[in-house]
């Protein structure tokens, strides 16, 4: 353009008059949608013509960049399904306009699919909606549900700030009952081309009231899909990202990540887990690899059965890592296994386990190696854990260094069987039953936490299972040559050039004398040779009164 000696004379009345000019079609269309006061008949284009019924956004192929907003407040019937697919840099966005409530999507009971939809579409995002699809029996529902099948790679699927609510899905433990939950991300069963998904991101969401699973992703495709296998590279997850959701009132389990390459989950708060199927780890993973699970808060699982804990490397998940998380109250522990014989180097670590009931590390199926260190486990007069159940049989080989076992019920436990055992460097504080492990560098003094036992709901209400300048657990932990370069609350270790014991690293100068220990191990021992890149991120998740309510009510059942 030829800038002319007008534009130079009067330059903010030309940018001004830029500015209004019509969005080009590169930037893609708006499209308005009332349900109280829209037509289908209107353009569409405008908040003052905008449509009316979800079957005429059904019924439009969409281009890179254009955004379908629904106005809030507003109800809908039925299942949104829109055609259509963006570009890098260009995605499709659905989101709400005006203010008030997020606008709802009620899927009337309908069944099969998702009340939200995509079939072999890429370059979505879908923020700011809420999600129902109640109903008096169970059946095959889902909230969200995002599946591909034959169709290559599938990029960029982006869903952010959704409340999904009151899913009737199907109670059980078939796999069809797990497939019906809040979201669901589907290979589907014909993949005779190869198809998977990269850049997956759930963020931001409020999942509750689901009958059966909070999130879920699987291939339908059948066949096995063991990490690094023709099938897992042919319909692995890459880039997945579930992080900030707050996950409740869930029949079973809270998550079920599988066929996850990498990947983080992280930052969730998961409650309210497991009661309505009678069974179910709050998060596993399941023919996964390398995926690292932290900042988690698991509560109030309410399995009756064995599962029941707040995380499990389920088969076939080598190298995933559990760290930097939180859990209490649930009818099981932080940890359970239920491994693969060649699955190795998962590693469990920096976590806190307060007032647990049942196996709080279960290491119940073969495995080549499993590593758990630096984690504190907290026990109360009134509860009866088994602190480590190693439950059945089978060729299992574990690492157990640098954990404070701060117990003080006189009927907690150990169940061991024949596994390939390895302690070094723990301490056990408080009451010692006689099937507590031998450990060459054990230590039974008291290790001088802040205030252990202490906590509520909240990863932020931990500051008492911090070390105190005499505890003897300060540069007191056997040498871990991958240790994920942080502890519980962030700080750069080692400090002082010791690993201290349990899940904080003493950052001032101490004022109790160290008693003599061995501080090294076999190396072989200790190491893991897996690199993490561990991003340190507290966002402060809210949670309510009721819920606050809700755990103080249950802790008062249990004295009663």
């Amino acid at each position: 353009m030829r800038i002319t000696s007008r534009m130079r004379r009067f330059p903010l009345i030309f940018l001004m008059l830029v500015c209004a000019c019509p969005v080009t079609a590169a930037s893609g269309t708006i499209f308005y949608v009332d349900s109280s006061e829209g037509s289908d008949s209107n353009a569409g284009t405008s908040p003052g013509q905008p449509w009316k019924s979800l079957a005429q956004v059904n019924g439009r192929a969409y281009a890179p960049g254009d955004r379908i907003l629904f106005k809030a407040g507003c109800t809908w019937r039925g299942k949104l399904n829109p055609k259509g697919s963006g570009a890098a840099g260009r995605p499709i966005v659905i989101d709400m306009y005006a203010s008030g409530a997020k606008p709802l999507i009620d899927g009337d009971g309908s069944t099969g699919d998702g009340v939200v939809y995509l079939f072999n579409q890429q370059h979505w995002e879908v923020n700011n909606l809420q999600i129902t699809n109640d109903a008096a029996a169970g059946g095959d529902r889902r909230g969200v549900m995002i599946a591909a099948a034959n169709c290559g790679l599938v990029r960029h699927i982006h869903l952010k700030n959704l409340h999904i609510h009151h899913i009737k899905g199907i109670i059980g433990q078939s796999i069809e009952a797990k497939d019906t939950a809040g979201i669901a991300i589907f290979i589907e069963a014909d993949d005779n081309v190869d198809t998977r998904f990269d850049d997956i991101l759930v963020e931001g969401c409020h999942i509750e009231t689901i009958d059966n699973t909070g999130i879920c992703t699987r291939s339908r495709a059948g066949g096995g899909n063991t990490p690094g296998s023709y099938n897992f590279n042919r319909r692995r997850i890459t880039n997945l990202r579930i992080r900030n959701n707050v996950v409740h009132d869930i029949a079973k389990n809270a998550m079920i990540i599988r066929l996850a390459d990498g990947g983080v989950v992280e930052h969730n708060v998961c409650y309210d887990t497991a009661y309505r199927a009678g069974t179910g780890n709050t998060i596993f993973s399941r023919s996964s690899r390398g995926t690292v699970f932290q900042f988690n808060e698991g509560y109030l699982n309410r399995s009756r059965d064995y599962d029941g804990c707040l995380y499990d490397a389920d088969l076939e998940s080598p190298g995933c890592i559990f760290q930097y998380s939180y859990s209490h109250d649930n009818s099981h522990g932080l940890f359970w296994m239920c491994t693969e014989p060649q699955d190795a180097n998962v590693i469990v670590r920096y976590n806190i386990s307060r007032n647990d009931r049942g196996n709080i590390f279960c290491f119940s199926y073969p495995n080549t190696s499993c590593y758990v260190y630096n984690n504190v486990v907290f026990v109360p007069p009134h509860l009866s854990p088994r602190i480590i159940d190693e439950r059945r049989n089978g060729d299992k080989t574990y690492y157990f260094y640098n954990n404070i076992i701060y117990n003080l019920s006189p009927t907690a436990s150990y169940n061991w069987y024949n596994a390939k055992r390895h302690f070094s460097n723990n301490l056990f504080f408080g009451c010692h039953p006689d099937s507590e492990p031998d450990d060459p560098k054990k230590r039974t003094d008291d290790p001088r936490l802040i205030a252990p036992g202490s906590g509520e709901i909240g990863i932020a209400t931990l500051d008492g299972y911090k070390l105190r300048s005499d505890s003897p657990c300060i540069d007191g932990g056997a040498t871990i040559v991958e240790t994920g370069g942080f502890d519980f609350w962030g700080n750069v270790l080692p400090y002082g050039g010791a690993v201290d014991i349990g899940a904080h690293e003493y950052q001032g100068p101490r004022t109790g004398k160290l008693t003599e220990q061995a501080r090294q191990p076999d190396p072989a021992d200790g190491a893991t040779g897996i690199p993490v890149d561990v991003q340190l991120n507290w966002p402060a998740v809210p949670v309510s009164g009721a819920d606050t309510r809700r755990l103080n009510n249950n802790r008062r059942a249990e004295k009663r």
